[in-house]
């Protein structure tokens, strides 16, 4: 049998990143003091077991990773498709000292961390480590508090969970969920 062979072309290395879209973006949320700073991130993974810790990638000149440097404590929320509303309200630049309550999104707080009312699971995480990367910083925290909906049972079940898929910039309309075709 003859093997099929994959056509191939070079990708720009500045769009290599690309190529792990699509990605469920999480907003992480983060309090210091009476500032809250909140945003979606694509680039998030659990990096260890035991113990649970959870990385997250944040460019430098934002006002999250300013805020979140100070902070002890920072969530990691799962929004459903329904919720996309808020990826794109939260993905915009604010000058608020309450960036949630600026944009009118519900949270409450838990061990000092900001909460949204509407994700269908958290995680809350106490930074750990901060580890410069080029235009980035990547924050790693120990996993110390986490909640799910009925939905997840050690493995989600998507059956209320629709996941919210990043495409990437470059669409018109960036975001999918797995339900669509």
């Amino acid at each position: 049998m003859k093997k099929r062979i994959v056509p191939r072309l070079s990708v720009n290395l500045t769009q290599a990143y690309r190529l792990f879209y699509p990605q469920v973006p999480m907003i992480i949320a983060c309090r210091y003091r009476t500032q809250i700073a909140a945003m979606p991130a694509n680039s998030c993974m659990s990096v260890s077991d035991k113990p649970p810790m959870f990385a997250v990638s944040i460019r430098k000149e934002l006002k999250t990773d300013i805020i979140l440097k100070k902070s002890k404590n920072f969530s990691v929320n799962w929004l459903n498709f329904r919720q996309r509303k808020y990826v794109n309200q939260l993905a915009a630049k604010s000058n608020s000292l309450d960036k949630l309550s600026a944009l009118n999104v519900p949270y409450f707080e838990v061990m000092h961390a900001p909460i949204l009312e509407q994700a269908q699971a958290y995680a809350i995480c106490e930074t750990k480590s901060i580890q410069d990367f080029g235009d980035h910083d990547l924050f790693v925290g120990r996993v110390i508090g986490a909640m799910a909906s009925l939905d997840f049972d050690t493995n989600w079940k998507f059956v209320d969970y629709h996941p919210i898929l990043y495409l990437g910039s470059n669409f018109k309309n960036p975001f999918t969920t797995n339900r669509e075709r």
